[in-house]
C-alpha cells in the first residue's frame, strides 16, 4: 500500500465520520430553532399561551412531543437509508433517549409540584450536550453544554429573571450555534 493510498483511506474515514454527524447537527439545529420559536412566542404572546394553566402546560408538552415524533421518524429514516449503525451512533441515540425519559420525568414532577421545569430541563440538556461534545470530540458542543450550566446557575440565583429569555439564550448558545458549527464542519474538507 502506497503512502497516497493510506492518505486516501484516512481521508475517506474522516469524511465518512463527518457524514455520520449529519443527524446530530440537524437534531441540534431543529431543536434550537423549535425551542427558541416556542420561547419567543410565549414571551411576546404570554396572554395567549398562559390563557389557562392547561393551555400553558399543553403548549410546552404537545409541541415538543410532536417535535420528538418528527425527529424520531426522521432519524429512523436516515438510519435505514444509511443501512448501518456505528457504536458512536448507538451511544448518541442512547444518550438522547435517556434525555427524553428524563424530560418526561421532569415534566411530570413539575406538574405535580407546580414549579417551572425549565431549570431542570436546561441542566439535563447541558449534561447531554457536554457528554455528546466529549464523545464526538467537538469543543463547541461541550462549551454549549457548559453555557447551559451557567444559565441554570443564573436562573437559580436570580428568581426574578425571565426564564424564557434565559431559555432562548441558553438554547441558542448550547444547541443552535454548536449545531450550525457541526453542520458546517461536516461539510468542509
Amino acid at each position: 500500500m502506497t503512502k497516497e493510498d493510506q492518505i486516501k483511506i484516512i481521508n475517506s474515514t474522516i469524511n465518512k465520520a463527518r457524514e455520520n454527524l449529519r443527524p446530530l447537527s440537524f437534531n441540534l439545529i431543529f431543536w434550537g430553532v423549535i425551542i427558541n420559536l416556542m420561547s419567543a412566542f410565549h414571551y411576546f404572546f404570554k396572554p395567549i399561551v398562559e390563557y389557562s394553566t392547561y393551555s400553558y402546560i399543553l403548549y410546552w408538552i404537545i409541541i415538543p412531543i410532536l417535535g420528538m415524533v418528527y425527529m424520531i421518524r426522521w432519524n429512523i429514516k436516515k438510519g435505514i437509508k444509511r443501512g448501518y449503525e456505528t457504536v458512536l451512533d448507538r451511544t448518541i441515540k442512547i444518550i438522547w433517549a435517556v434525555f427524553g425519559l428524563g424530560w418526561i420525568i421532569i415534566l411530570i414532577s413539575s406538574l405535580l409540584i407546580g414549579n417551572s421545569p425549565v431549570p431542570q430541563i436546561l441542566f439535563l440538556l447541558g449534561l447531554v450536550l457536554v457528554m455528546n461534545g466529549l464523545i464526538i470530540k467537538f469543543k463547541p458542543l461541550t462549551i454549549g453544554g457548559i453555557f447551559l450550566f451557567i444559565f441554570v446557575l443564573i436562573n437559580d440565583t436570580n428568581p426574578g429573571i425571565n426564564y424564557l429569555v434565559v431559555n432562548m439564550i441558553g438554547v441558542t448558545l448550547g444547541m443552535l450555534i454548536p449545531g450550525l458549527f457541526l453542520y458546517r464542519m461536516k461539510n468542509s474538507g
